[in-house]
């Protein structure tokens, strides 16, 4: 056994023949040859957060396979230089007496490294006191209590909440009228005695200020009043930076700038009032993209579009997008006007050509749409629109024309944490649409789909995130036989029941074709696992199907599909490669793997 601690003193002769030295050169080239392959294994600590952090900071355990050391002794250094950043990490936890014995045995094989340690006791925050460089108390802006800068009177004295602090204390006074204020110290005085700490935090408020004059600096081809529609604030009131950061977020969210800053821009003047600074940099108003996904019954699908997003300097945007594959080819073009009568109010107006061929149908659609969409807050959307369509589709046993004329609603809620890769949170659907005879409909009928989806990282890295999501779709006031099959309900699909051919969960007819229904219902379930930075695994399971009814009754055979996922983690998002199978297939219908390609989650 060899403890780190342990310095061999070793002395080496000057007078060393050649012969001898060619020796020992050659000997030691052979050792650097074989690297000491180890197993690190940290134990004695009951906490399972801080045996996570200790075994993420250690670079005996991060090296361990990249990078063995040449000799016993270069894993000796590693050892003693692991030992210095474990007891930071220790102390960082709250436990602030901690000892690390760090024992090699090295006649096993491989070499085995044991990190022996003892936390020690952890200690509490007994006191969080606030107050001014010169003793007195900070400006009244209400009783400060510690928790809503997250700090935990009675709690463990955790040292990033501490660090954290400074921040939040800030902000709020920032919040209530003091634009420039700023923690300058902190105190921090640990008891070993009574195992606690008190922290006394310094803040300097600065000068309170009510919003003054704003200068845009800037523009080249947007209007500044669109700039200035978009403040949040009042000049006169008092300052509030909670204001300031909403006025940003509303031109970042517009996607016009490719840099925003919105800050004071000075001093306080002697009348009590602050300038305000908007600082931005116009993105390039054009822009092109492209996207491709594949999977099996589907085959490839490609798109290209063309933007053009601040038409007459109003912010006014057009989009272009082609699509091209094996089922779907079409040609859609978006235009939106912001600001309609409010700012957090869009008009939008779409014309749609689309040529599907896929097994249940083929059509020939052209769609005309009108709308409003209404921003209610960071989170939720709603809108309305009026819809016309016309369309010819072949159902393989006879072929109908159709023109369908109706009033599409819908309301969003997006409370997960990112677009592509959601790690917590949740999203809710609603989309109603009601087809009317009166408004020059063949049919009359209304068809609703509701989404849910829920995230939830489960453990602190994100390293774990359970993901699951729920469709439900019901249509009312006609019977399937006079439903269009191109506006029934599919079951079956990389974004449905995977596993099974492109809607094709459901029912069948006896030409082996999808049916499809007044209804649906599907729920999925993946276990998103990050392996490494780049890399993560996803299992997931899909259950589902299409019904005849207006509602799912949930009789009949519902499709069961499970499979595995990769993920290449990129820069705009996940790359997602899924293998699914069927459970339960229907002996020659079902295909035994279908595979799905594409950018982003599944959802």
């Amino acid at each position: 056994m060899i403890r780190p601690s342990a310095r061999p003193r070793r002395r080496l002769s000057w007078c060393l023949s050649r012969a001898g030295f060619l020796v020992l050169l050659m000997s030691s080239t052979v050792a650097r040859a074989e690297p000491v392959a180890y197993e690190t294994k940290i134990t004695g600590i009951e906490d399972s957060a801080l045996q996570s952090d200790l075994e993420a900071s250690s670079q005996l355990v991060k090296l361990q396979e990249s990078k063995p050391p040449e000799t016993i002794g270069a894993l000796t250094r590693r050892a003693r230089d692991d030992t210095d950043r474990l007891t930071a990490v220790i102390e960082a936890a709250g436990y602030y007496e901690p000892h690390i014995d760090p024992v090699i045995d090295d006649k096993a094989t491989p070499v085995q490294v044991e990190l022996k340690v003892t936390p020690g006791p952890r200690y509490t925050l007994a006191k969080v006191a606030l107050t001014t460089a010169g003793g007195a108390a900070p400006p009244d802006i209400g009783p400060f209590d510690p928790a809503t800068v997250g700090l935990t009177v009675g709690g463990p004295a955790v040292s990033s909440p501490i660090v954290d602090a400074d921040a939040k204390i800030a902000r709020l006074y920032q919040v209530k009228g003091y634009p420039f204020a700023r923690v300058t110290d902190k105190h921090v005085v640990v008891d070993i005695a009574t195992k606690t700490m008190e922290v006394t935090i310094v803040l300097d408020p600065g000068a309170p200020a009510r919003f003054g004059a704003v200068k845009v600096d800037g523009l080249t081809r947007l209007r500044e009043r669109w700039i200035r529609r978009r403040i949040t604030w009042t000049a006169g009131e008092p300052y509030d930076q909670a204001k300031v950061d909403a006025t940003r977020q509303a031109l970042v969210g517009s996607g016009l700038f490719g840099m925003v800053n919105v800050m004071p821009d000075g001093p306080v003047a002697p009348d009590g009032s602050v300038p305000m600074q908007v600082r931005i940099i116009e993105r390039a108003p054009r822009s092109v993209g492209v996207g491709a996904s594949y999977n099996t019954t589907q085959g490839i699908s490609a798109n290209v579009s063309w933007e053009h997003r601040d038409l007459f300097g109003g912010a006014e945007s057009l989009k272009v997008t082609a699509t091209g594959g094996t089922t779907d080819n079409g040609l859609n073009t978006t235009f939106r006007r912001p600001d309609l009568w409010r700012t957090d109010q869009d008009l939008v107006a779409s014309i749609a050509f689309e040529n599907q061929n896929v097994d249940a149908f083929r059509s020939i659609d052209q769609k005309a749409q009108l709308g409003l969409e209404r921003r209610f807050d960071p989170t939720l959307t709603g809108g309305a629109s009026i819809l016309a369509e016309h369309a010819r589709v072949d159902e393989k046993v006879d072929t109908r024309v159709y023109t369908l004329v109706g009033l599409p609603l819908f309301v969003k809620k997006n409370a997960s944490d990112d677009l592509l890769n959601p790690t917590s949170g949740y999203r809710a659907a609603l989309e109603t649409t009601p087809y009317l005879r009166a408004i020059g409909s063949n049919l009359s009928f209304l068809q609703s789909k509701l989404t849910g989806s829920w995230y939830d990282g489960l453990d602190p890295k994100g390293t774990y995130v359970l993901a699951l999501q729920a469709t439900l779709g019901a249509t009312v006031g006609t019977s399937l036989a006079e439903i269009p099959k191109d506006h029934r309900f599919y079951a079956g699909g990389g974004g449905s029941v995977r596993g099974f051919g492109y809607q094709k969960g459901g029912p069948l007819d006896k030409f082996d074709n999808p049916i499809g229904g007044r209804s649906l219902a599907v729920v999925s379930a993946e276990l998103r696992t990050k392996v490494t930075d780049t890399i993560g695994v996803v299992p997931f399971l899909d259950a589902g199907s299409d019904y005849a009814s207006q509602f799912p009754d949930f009789k009949g055979r519902v499709a069961l599909g499970a499979g595995i996922g990769l993920r290449y983690f990129t820069a705009v998002g996940p790359v997602r490669l899924d293998l699914a199978t069927p459970l339960n297939p229907r002996g020659n219908v079902d295909s035994p793997i279908q595979i799905y390609v594409s950018l982003g989650q599944a959802f």
